[in-house]
C-alpha cells in the first residue's frame, strides 16, 4: 500500500472504503500489520459504538510514573486500567534483567581497573625502590613518598577518564552516524551528558587513587638503606 491507494476495512458485517493518507511506522513489525489508524467517529461507526470507545491510551512524559498513576486511576475510576508495566510483564523481567546485568558489568569492569592500575603501580614501585630510597635518604618523609604515589595514581585515572571519554564520544558518533533504519534515521538516540562525563572522570580518578594505595604504602615502608643497597 502507498499513500492514495484505496482499501476496503472490514469488523464483523460493516465494512467501510478508505484511502490511504500515510503510512505510520509503529517500531514493531506485528503492530504495524496489523494496526489501521482512522478518524475516532469512522471507527465509532464500524464498531458500532456511537460517542464511545472500547479503550483510551494515554501518554506520559515519564513513562516510569505510569504504575503510580494506574493505581490512582484504579481508585477513582470503574474501568479496567493497566500500566505498560502490567500489560508487557515480559517486557518489563527482561528490562529489569538487563539491568542487573548491566550493573554486575559494570561493578566486573571496574574492579578489572582498579586491579590493572594497581598492578601497574606495584610495578612502578619495583622498579623505582633505588629512586625511593636516595629521597628517603635525603629527608623525604613517608607521607611525602606516599602522597606522591597517590598523585600518580590519580594521573593514571586522569589520564584513562580523558582517553575513554574520547573514544565513547568516537564510537556514539560512529554509531549514530553509519547505523540506520530503514528510514535513514539512527537506531538510537545516543548522547553523554556533561554531568555523566564529570561523574565518569571522578569515579576514574578516585580508582586511580585506590589503585595506588597499597602501591603507596609499600614505597613509603621501604627501608633508605636497603633499597638503596639493591
Amino acid at each position: 500500500m502507498r499513500p492514495g491507494d484505496r482499501l476496503t476495512v472490514q469488523t464483523g458485517t460493516v465494512s467501510d472504503p478508505m484511502r490511504v493518507t500515510a503510512l505510520v511506522d509503529l517500531g514493531v513489525k506485528d503492530l504495524n500489520r496489523r494496526t489501521v489508524i482512522v478518524p475516532l467517529r469512522t471507527a465509532q461507526n464500524m464498531l458500532g459504538l456511537p460517542g464511545g470507545a472500547t479503550g483510551v491510551d494515554l501518554g506520559l512524559r515519564d513513562v516510569w510514573t505510569a504504575q503510580a498513576l494506574a493505581e490512582e486511576l484504579r481508585r477513582q475510576l470503574p474501568y479496567k486500567i493497566e500500566s505498560w508495566q502490567e500489560s508487557n510483564v515480559q517486557l518489563v523481567t527482561a528490562l529489569n534483567a538487563q539491568s542487573i546485568s548491566t550493573m554486575l558489568i559494570r561493578v566486573v569492569v571496574v574492579i578489572v581497573v582498579v586491579l590493572g592500575m594497581a598492578s601497574v603501580l606495584v610495578v612502578s614501585v619495583v622498579q623505582k625502590r633505588r629512586e625511593i630510597g636516595i629521597l628517603r635518604a635525603m629527608g623525604a618523609t613517608r607521607g611525602q613518598v606516599l602522597r606522591v604515589f597517590l598523585l600518580q595514581g590519580a594521573v593514571v585515572g586522569a589520564a584513562g577518564a580523558v582517553l575513554g571519554l574520547l573514544l565513547a564520544r568516537a564510537m556514539i558518533f560512529l554509531f549514530t552516524h553509519f547505523v540506520r533504519g530503514s528510514d535513514g534515521q539512527p537506531l538510537f538516540v545516543i548522547g553523554l551528558p556533561l554531568s555523566l562525563a564529570l561523574q565518569l572522570g571522578v569515579l576514574a580518578v578516585a580508582c586511580g587513587v585506590l589503585a595506588a594505595v597499597m602501591p603507596a604504602r609499600r614505597a613509603a615502608a621501604m627501608d633508605p638503606a636497603q633499597a638503596i643497597r639493591i
